[in-house]
């Protein structure tokens, strides 16, 4: 695959590097998931699918893309609203460059939303909903590892929080709960951390983790820590440093950013898989009952929350979503 600008590299058809996606293919409204299988679950959600779709089958009249590192779009609508849903697969660079790759090629203001799964840090049961207003990163501290440590180091790096966008965790949390229920709706701080053993406290007799009193340090650095996963912070993070949208894309660099003024607005919800206090993990049941309410509450707090004038977002005319 012939590519071009090292800086942020695309191939001759303007697809990018990692994502796989060039312009047109991408709604202004996306759904972000880890896992592929659940992406495609979530398409049959979009308007016009033939309910005889083979589950595991994205379905034919909406467009999907399956790059060659791994991330699966889908684009349609949804209650007529152009939508997409992209599959990354798990940690903060593979959030990274979904959030970056797909700013570059969608004019206009956007709005992502997290669809995942999680770990209980609280009374959140297996098959619950958590929507976190804010996150945080765990980092496993490299440094305190090496031979000349200080006895003083910590073994993991907690930063400070950035925040959801509220009028999207409002809408999640309103739509989650007329789907599932107010007591399975759970809002609070998340805490993302950069490996799914160490840094989330797992008991690993094979190596040195110094992670015994983790849950303990992120209590106390955020008393309303819910959840532990591992994309939810960046999302944040890049939406809160996103500039302003530009609304054409030869003016892109001409914009100048502002400290209240981003292009990226971003909300997340995840559904407890891990019950960490209890040790008890999610069954395969659940997840099916669990997966597509959710789904829908994520889509119908995607076309409810405005994203300003229609005439900013990215033009229908020689998009996949134009039919």
């Amino acid at each position: 695959m012939s590519m071009s600008n090292a800086n942020f590299p695309m191939d001759p058809e303007g697809r990018t590097y990692h994502v796989g996606i060039k312009r047109g293919e991408l709604a202004n409204r996306i759904i972000t998931v880890g896992d592929p299988a659940r992406a495609i679950v979530l398409s049959r959600s979009l308007d016009g699918v033939d309910p005889a779709t083979p589950a595991k089958t994205v379905p034919t009249n909406l467009f999907s893309h399956a790059s060659h590192r791994g991330f699966l779009t889908v684009t349609g609508r949804y209650k007529g609203t152009p939508v997409s849903i992209v599959a990354i697969g798990m940690g903060v660079s593979m959030m990274d460059f979904f959030v970056r790759e797909c700013r570059a090629v969608v004019d206009g203001p956007m709005i992502m939303i997290r669809l995942g799964s999680c770990g209980s840090l609280s009374d959140a049961k297996v098959g619950d909903i958590c929507v976190p207003s804010s996150s945080y990163l765990v980092q496993r501290n490299y440094d305190y590892f090496a031979d000349d440590a200080s006895s003083t180091a910590s073994p993991y790096i907690l930063s400070k929080k950035f925040d959801a966008d509220p009028e999207v965790t409002a809408m999640l949390v309103k739509n989650m709960s007329a789907q599932l229920g107010d007591n399975h709706v759970w809002k609070g701080v998340n805490a993302t951390a950069d490996s799914f053993y160490s840094s989330q406290g797992r008991q690993d007799e094979n190596f040195i983790d110094n992670n015994q009193e983790l849950f303990t340090e992120l209590v106390k650095h955020e008393p309303g820590t819910l959840t532990l996963e591992m994309e939810t912070f960046l999302l944040y993070h890049l939406a809160r440093t996103s500039t302003a949208a530009p609304l054409k894309q030869e003016s892109r660099l001409k914009q100048e950013a502002t400290s209240n003024q981003h292009s990226i607005r971003a909300g997340a919800c995840m559904m407890v898989f891990a019950q960490r206090k209890s040790n008890e993990f999610i069954s395969k049941e659940d997840v099916v009952r669990v997966e597509p309410l959710a789904g829908k509450a994520v889509f119908d707090s995607l076309v409810e929350v405005s994203l300003g004038e229609e005439s900013e977002l990215h033009a229908t005319e020689g998009s996949v979503w134009a039919l």
